[in-house]
């Protein structure tokens, strides 16, 4: 089996210096910044004095000003594992593309701080400090991810990726007998109403924004399809929401392959027995298989593809 990084930190102070007058209490400020807690722990952190403002002690409901700094002091704690190990698929003066693992986040967010694939790239080489993302993939999404080493080449980038000039590839494996063929899934996306969870999305015909996916079967086996997906728009989860909405939802997907309570039980649980005899695999099988773009320095038309991570195969191959 393949070795998992952990790391295991020492109480740290994080410091946010604010730049502006919020119109929010302090609770409320925490809730939004460091989204991994609600509004009623921060509010326990807060009684407990894990949190300074200006480096006393502060009422929850505090209102915050410009200039206010706010610190929070952590327990120790241990970041979950990960897959360190990273593959350079393309490099040149300018660009950089890499074969993310997974699960691995691709910058800090929630509890990751070290264990994310661009400290990982500033620890095995300096000047990857200067790195930006193109764009992001989810920690468990696996597959290309394009960096520029120059800034000046970053807005280039990203405006291709508004305007459509990248072409994004996936592949899925996903429950059930996908159709045949070809077919498109016109259908806006918004936070899903009545869910228990605060980041899971939906299709909302009302009030969701306008997204787009193609999706072709490539091959079945048993009671699974191997899809090949190309995103049109960029929404949030779009493919597993698609997917999800469409009948057909990813394996592994503990958010968007069963109801709240498959998540619910992830989070409280982790994995565990319950969990894989009804999503099968550890991480959703999704993965970023090909990138193509204008290269931002010449314009040249780049093309990358990466085979389907080896986990996702063996278990694919599994299948007789």
């Amino acid at each position: 089996m393949e070795k998992k990084l952990t790391i295991i930190h020492k109480p740290i102070t994080l410091v946010t210096r604010l730049g502006q007058k919020s119109s929010q209490t302090l609770v409320e400020f925490l809730a939004k910044r460091f989204s991994y807690h609600s509004a009623e722990e921060w509010a326990i952190k807060i009684a407990e004095g894990r949190i300074k403002v200006n480096g006393l002690a502060p009422s929850e409901n505090q209102p915050l000003r410009a200039g206010d700094e706010v610190a929070y002091t952590t327990n120790t704690w241990e970041e979950p594992p990960v897959n360190p190990h990273y593959r350079v698929v393309y490099e040149d003066d300018q660009l950089l593309v890499v074969s993310k693992p997974a699960p691995l986040p691709v910058h800090a967010i929630g509890a990751y701080f070290q264990n994310t694939l661009m400290y990982l790239l500033r620890q095995d080489r300096p000047e990857a400090r200067d790195f930006h993302l193109v764009h992001r993939l989810d920690s468990e999404t696996s597959g290309l991810l394009a960096l520029v080493k120059d800034p000046k080449y970053l807005k280039k980038l990203q405006n291709q990726w508004r305007t459509r000039e990248v072409q994004k590839t996936y592949r899925a494996l996903v429950f059930g007998f996908f159709p045949p063929g070809q077919t498109t899934v016109d259908a806006p996306i918004g936070p899903k109403k009545g869910s228990e969870i605060r980041m899971k999305l939906a299709v909302m015909e009302e009030d969701g924004y306008d997204s787009v996916t193609e999706f072709e079967l490539l091959e079945t086996k048993r009671d699974f399809s191997l899809v090949q997906v190309r995103p049109l728009t960029g929404r949030t989860h779009q493919i597993r929401v698609h997917l999800e909405h469409f009948g057909f939802p990813i394996v592994g997907d503990k958010l968007y392959s069963g109801n709240d309570e498959t998540f619910l039980h992830y989070y409280e649980n982790d994995w565990d027995d319950w969990l894989k005899e009804r999503v099968l695999l550890p991480r959703a099988a999704l993965h970023a298989f090909k990138l193509e773009f204008p290269h931002p320095a010449d314009g040249k038309r780049m093309s990358f593809e990466d085979p389907l991570a080896q986990d996702l195969k063996n278990f694919w191959d599994s299948l007789i």
